[in-house]
């Protein structure tokens, strides 16, 4: 159950949803969990839910989209800490659904930046600290919108999603001599809050009807892939995709 004793966890966007899910789960198997998130009263109140059951958590309020703020709290957070030795990237999403004619210039680069570029930053920011413990997971939470068009999704999130594939096997190739693995969550049709605010009864029925386990997923159970790929177990693990969606790339 302590599987990471004594271990530093980052995860992004860890105020609600997926990350929320995945740094309780960090928390009760004995991680430090840095809960990184622009939304400070949103990593407040997780960090006061894991301090509640004993757990550890620090908050790190920070903007993904800016390369100095984002280099910045990540040597803050190595000096902190006894290093790093995880980071889970479930920040980004999109605000609405949107087709290609009508998705504008400013909303394309505001999604395509929040997911993909925060990504690279990440990345350039946490290697050099890893790299000198010869150890580190970096596991970033993609889409299965980047692996299948079985339930349609805007063009802006779907080519952030398939550029965070192709970036995590490019960096698994580069960082892997230093005991650095990296890996991919394509999840589906989860159930979170955002997600239910823009989702139409019409589209829930379609998810249902193409998704074989006939249901969507819970945050908790998108965290378990998640936590498994940034764990000890996973030490053989690098540059791949975990498609976890009830079946649904299948058809």
């Amino acid at each position: 159950m302590n599987s990471f004793q004594d271990q530093c966890v980052i995860v992004t966007g860890a105020a609600t949803g997926i990350g929320e899910a995945c740094a309780i789960q960090l928390a009760h198997k004995g991680a430090t969990v840095v809960i990184m998130d622009f939304n400070r009263q949103g990593a407040e109140d997780v960090a006061k839910k894991i301090q509640a059951f004993g757990g550890k958590a620090l908050v790190a309020v920070t903007d993904l989209n800016s390369w100095e703020a984002t280099k910045s709290k990540i040597d803050e957070i190595a000096d902190s800490e006894t290093g790093i030795h995880a980071l889970i990237h479930s920040a980004g999403g999109f605000p609405n659904y949107v087709n290609l004619l009508d998705c504008s210039i400013e909303a394309w680069d505001a999604v395509v930046n929040s997911n993909l570029r925060s990504m690279f930053y990440l990345l350039k920011a946490v290697a050099p600290h890893m790299m000198k413990n010869q150890y580190g997971r970096f596991v970033s939470v993609s889409s299965m919108a980047a692996r299948s068009g079985t339930n349609p999704n805007p063009p802006h999130y779907t080519a952030a999603k398939g550029g965070m594939l192709a970036l995590t096997r490019q960096a698994a190739k580069d960082l892997g001599p230093y005991g650095i693995t990296v890996n991919a969550v394509a999840p589906a049709n989860v159930t979170t809050p955002r997600t239910n605010a823009i989702r139409t009864a019409e589209r829930v029925a379609h998810i249902q009807k193409t998704t074989p386990l006939g249901r969507l997923a819970e945050a908790d159970e998108i965290a378990h892939a998640i936590v498994f790929l940034a764990s000890l177990e996973a030490s053989y693990i690098t540059g791949i995709t975990m498609d976890v969606n009830g079946g649904a790339t299948m058809i």
